[in-house]
Protein backbone atom coordinates (compact mmCIF):
# COMPACT_ATOMS: atom_id res chain seq x y z
CA UNK A 1 0.00 0.00 0.00
CA UNK A 2 1.91 3.06 -1.23
CA UNK A 3 0.51 5.60 1.18
CA UNK A 4 3.75 7.55 1.51
CA UNK A 5 3.01 9.24 -1.82
CA UNK A 6 -0.13 10.82 -0.36
CA UNK A 7 1.98 13.72 0.97
CA UNK A 8 2.96 14.64 -2.57
CA UNK A 9 -0.63 14.18 -3.72
CA UNK A 10 -1.86 16.57 -1.04
CA UNK A 11 0.70 19.18 -2.07
CA UNK A 12 -0.26 18.81 -5.72
CA UNK A 13 -3.94 19.11 -4.93
CA UNK A 14 -3.35 22.29 -2.91
CA UNK A 15 -1.50 23.74 -5.91
CA UNK A 16 -4.41 22.95 -8.19
CA UNK A 17 -6.87 24.62 -5.81
CA UNK A 18 -4.87 27.83 -5.59
CA UNK A 19 -4.27 27.84 -9.35
CA UNK A 20 -8.04 27.59 -9.84
CA UNK A 21 -8.49 30.48 -7.41
CA UNK A 22 -6.18 32.67 -9.52
CA UNK A 23 -8.37 32.00 -12.56
CA UNK A 24 -11.65 32.78 -10.81
CA UNK A 25 -11.47 36.50 -11.68
CA UNK A 26 -11.26 35.80 -15.42
CA UNK A 27 -14.36 35.44 -17.63
CA UNK A 28 -15.45 32.00 -18.83
CA UNK A 29 -13.14 30.13 -16.48
CA UNK A 30 -13.73 27.65 -13.69
CA UNK A 31 -16.05 28.48 -10.81
CA UNK A 32 -14.35 30.55 -8.09
CA UNK A 33 -12.57 28.83 -5.24
CA UNK A 34 -13.38 30.19 -1.79
CA UNK A 35 -10.59 30.30 0.79
CA UNK A 36 -11.37 30.16 4.51
CA UNK A 37 -8.97 30.71 7.40
CA UNK A 38 -9.66 30.84 11.12
CA UNK A 39 -8.03 30.39 14.51
CA UNK A 40 -9.68 28.90 17.60
CA UNK A 41 -8.40 29.27 21.14
CA UNK A 42 -9.67 26.66 23.61
CA UNK A 43 -9.01 26.18 27.31
CA UNK A 44 -8.58 22.42 26.75
CA UNK A 45 -8.39 20.26 23.63
CA UNK A 46 -10.99 17.51 24.07
CA UNK A 47 -11.67 15.35 21.02
CA UNK A 48 -14.40 12.71 21.07
CA UNK A 49 -14.17 12.52 24.84
CA UNK A 50 -10.36 12.25 24.97
CA UNK A 51 -8.18 14.98 26.47
CA UNK A 52 -5.24 15.68 24.15
CA UNK A 53 -2.31 17.89 25.08
CA UNK A 54 -3.38 18.57 28.71
CA UNK A 55 -3.10 22.35 28.19
CA UNK A 56 -4.82 25.30 26.49
CA UNK A 57 -4.60 24.96 22.72
CA UNK A 58 -4.42 27.18 19.65
CA UNK A 59 -6.12 25.57 16.64
CA UNK A 60 -5.60 27.16 13.20
CA UNK A 61 -7.56 26.04 10.16
CA UNK A 62 -7.19 26.68 6.42
CA UNK A 63 -9.43 25.35 3.66
CA UNK A 64 -10.22 25.82 -0.02
CA UNK A 65 -13.67 24.97 -1.41
CA UNK A 66 -14.52 24.44 -5.06
CA UNK A 67 -18.08 23.48 -5.91
CA UNK A 68 -18.86 20.80 -3.30
CA UNK A 69 -15.23 19.76 -2.67
CA UNK A 70 -13.17 21.06 0.26
CA UNK A 71 -9.47 20.56 0.84
CA UNK A 72 -8.15 21.70 4.18
CA UNK A 73 -5.57 21.63 6.92
CA UNK A 74 -6.14 21.89 10.67
CA UNK A 75 -3.86 21.84 13.67
CA UNK A 76 -3.83 21.85 17.47
CA UNK A 77 -0.79 23.16 19.36
CA UNK A 78 -0.24 23.60 23.09
CA UNK A 79 0.10 27.16 24.32
CA UNK A 80 2.49 26.13 27.08
CA UNK A 81 4.84 23.24 27.70
CA UNK A 82 6.08 20.48 25.45
CA UNK A 83 4.27 17.32 24.44
CA UNK A 84 1.57 16.17 22.05
CA UNK A 85 0.84 18.32 18.98
CA UNK A 86 -1.32 17.70 15.92
CA UNK A 87 -1.41 18.58 12.22
CA UNK A 88 -4.21 17.19 10.02
CA UNK A 89 -5.21 17.26 6.36
CA UNK A 90 -8.58 16.42 4.88
CA UNK A 91 -10.54 16.21 1.65
CA UNK A 92 -14.34 16.19 1.63
CA UNK A 93 -17.23 16.09 -0.82
CA UNK A 94 -20.76 17.20 0.03
CA UNK A 95 -23.82 15.98 -1.82
CA UNK A 96 -27.13 17.31 -0.52
CA UNK A 97 -27.33 16.15 3.12
CA UNK A 98 -24.31 13.80 3.03
CA UNK A 99 -20.62 14.70 3.39
CA UNK A 100 -17.95 12.08 2.74
CA UNK A 101 -14.46 12.91 3.99
CA UNK A 102 -10.95 11.46 4.14
CA UNK A 103 -8.78 12.63 7.06
CA UNK A 104 -5.07 12.23 7.68
CA UNK A 105 -4.45 12.89 11.38
CA UNK A 106 -0.81 13.36 12.33
CA UNK A 107 -0.31 13.37 16.10
CA UNK A 108 3.27 13.70 17.31
CA UNK A 109 5.26 14.41 20.45
CA UNK A 110 7.62 17.33 20.02
CA UNK A 111 9.92 16.05 22.78
CA UNK A 112 11.00 13.08 20.66
CA UNK A 113 12.16 12.65 17.06
CA UNK A 114 9.36 12.50 14.50
CA UNK A 115 9.00 12.10 10.75
CA UNK A 116 5.92 13.42 8.95
CA UNK A 117 6.75 11.36 5.85
CA UNK A 118 6.73 8.05 7.76
CA UNK A 119 3.60 6.14 6.67
CA UNK A 120 4.77 2.67 7.67
CA UNK A 121 1.93 1.20 9.72
CA UNK A 122 4.20 -0.13 12.50
CA UNK A 123 5.98 3.19 13.11
CA UNK A 124 3.78 5.97 11.72
CA UNK A 125 2.15 8.67 13.80
CA UNK A 126 -0.51 9.14 11.12
CA UNK A 127 -4.06 7.86 11.39
CA UNK A 128 -6.12 7.69 8.20
CA UNK A 129 -9.86 7.95 8.65
CA UNK A 130 -12.88 7.56 6.37
CA UNK A 131 -15.83 9.62 7.51
CA UNK A 132 -19.49 9.97 6.55
CA UNK A 133 -21.61 12.79 8.00
CA UNK A 134 -25.39 12.97 7.60
CA UNK A 135 -26.99 16.38 8.19
CA UNK A 136 -30.68 16.84 8.91
CA UNK A 137 -30.47 20.43 7.72
CA UNK A 138 -33.60 22.55 8.20
CA UNK A 139 -35.89 19.52 8.00
CA UNK A 140 -34.57 17.48 10.95
CA UNK A 141 -32.60 18.86 13.93
CA UNK A 142 -30.29 15.83 13.97
CA UNK A 143 -26.86 15.00 12.53
CA UNK A 144 -25.09 11.65 12.49
CA UNK A 145 -21.36 10.93 12.11
CA UNK A 146 -19.68 7.61 11.43
CA UNK A 147 -15.89 7.33 11.21
CA UNK A 148 -13.43 4.49 10.65
CA UNK A 149 -9.65 4.44 11.24
CA UNK A 150 -8.67 2.20 8.35
CA UNK A 151 -4.88 2.63 8.44
CA UNK A 152 -2.11 3.91 10.68
CA UNK A 153 -1.29 4.20 14.35
CA UNK A 154 -4.61 2.76 15.51
CA UNK A 155 -4.00 -0.90 14.65
CA UNK A 156 -7.38 -1.84 16.18
CA UNK A 157 -9.09 0.11 13.35
CA UNK A 158 -11.67 1.76 15.59
CA UNK A 159 -15.17 2.80 14.54
CA UNK A 160 -16.75 5.84 16.18
CA UNK A 161 -20.43 6.86 15.92
CA UNK A 162 -21.91 10.16 17.07
CA UNK A 163 -25.49 11.44 17.14
CA UNK A 164 -26.04 15.20 17.41
CA UNK A 165 -29.13 17.27 18.21
CA UNK A 166 -29.07 20.87 16.97
CA UNK A 167 -31.33 23.57 18.40
CA UNK A 168 -31.57 27.35 18.11
CA UNK A 169 -31.90 29.02 21.52
CA UNK A 170 -32.56 32.67 20.80
CA UNK A 171 -29.22 34.26 19.84
CA UNK A 172 -27.32 31.07 20.71
CA UNK A 173 -26.91 27.67 19.03
CA UNK A 174 -27.08 24.47 21.08
CA UNK A 175 -25.60 21.13 20.01
CA UNK A 176 -26.12 18.03 22.17
CA UNK A 177 -24.05 14.95 21.30
CA UNK A 178 -23.53 11.32 22.23
CA UNK A 179 -20.49 9.40 20.94
CA UNK A 180 -20.02 5.63 20.96
CA UNK A 181 -17.02 3.45 20.11
CA UNK A 182 -18.51 0.51 18.23
CA UNK A 183 -15.23 -1.26 17.42
CA UNK A 184 -11.56 -1.08 18.37
CA UNK A 185 -9.64 0.25 21.33
CA UNK A 186 -8.62 3.81 20.40
CA UNK A 187 -11.20 5.63 22.54
CA UNK A 188 -11.59 2.92 25.21
CA UNK A 189 -10.44 -0.69 25.77
CA UNK A 190 -13.87 -1.96 24.76
CA UNK A 191 -17.06 -0.91 22.98
CA UNK A 192 -18.64 1.84 25.06
CA UNK A 193 -20.01 5.38 25.19
CA UNK A 194 -17.08 7.78 25.42
CA UNK A 195 -18.43 11.24 24.61
CA UNK A 196 -21.57 12.84 26.05
CA UNK A 197 -22.29 16.53 26.36
CA UNK A 198 -23.37 19.76 24.79
CA UNK A 199 -21.96 22.93 23.24
CA UNK A 200 -23.47 26.41 23.29
CA UNK A 201 -22.22 28.86 20.67
CA UNK A 202 -22.95 32.58 20.56
CA UNK A 203 -21.55 35.59 18.73
CA UNK A 204 -20.87 38.59 20.97
CA UNK A 205 -20.78 42.05 19.37
CA UNK A 206 -17.72 44.00 20.49
CA UNK A 207 -18.15 47.02 18.19
CA UNK A 208 -20.37 47.85 15.21
CA UNK A 209 -17.84 46.18 12.93
CA UNK A 210 -16.34 43.49 15.12
CA UNK A 211 -17.92 40.48 16.81
CA UNK A 212 -16.43 37.51 18.62
CA UNK A 213 -17.83 33.95 18.36
CA UNK A 214 -17.55 32.16 21.71
CA UNK A 215 -18.46 28.66 22.86
CA UNK A 216 -18.84 26.71 26.09
CA UNK A 217 -18.81 22.90 26.06
CA UNK A 218 -19.64 20.45 28.82
CA UNK A 219 -18.08 17.08 27.92
CA UNK A 220 -18.40 13.83 29.86
CA UNK A 221 -16.56 10.59 29.11
CA UNK A 222 -18.61 7.84 30.84
CA UNK A 223 -15.94 5.18 30.37
CA UNK A 224 -13.13 7.24 31.90
CA UNK A 225 -15.51 8.80 34.45
CA UNK A 226 -14.15 12.22 33.55
CA UNK A 227 -15.77 15.56 32.74
CA UNK A 228 -14.57 18.83 31.24
CA UNK A 229 -15.94 22.35 30.92
CA UNK A 230 -14.22 23.94 27.93
CA UNK A 231 -14.32 27.55 26.76
CA UNK A 232 -13.39 28.64 23.26
CA UNK A 233 -13.22 31.70 21.03
CA UNK A 234 -12.83 32.01 17.25
CA UNK A 235 -10.71 34.72 15.62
Amino acid sequence: MKIKSSVLHLAATFSLFFYAASLSGQPDTVKAVSITANVDLVSRYIWRGIEIGHAPSIQPGLSATWKDFTLGAWGAYKLNGEGIQETDFYLSKTYKFVTVAFWDYWIFNDTTSFDFTDYREKTTGHQLEAQVFFSGGKTLPFNFLTSYFFYGADVSKSIYLELQYVHKCGPADLVLFAGYQAKGTYYAPQASFVNFGGTVKKTISITDRFSLPVSISLIVNPYERSSYLVAGITL
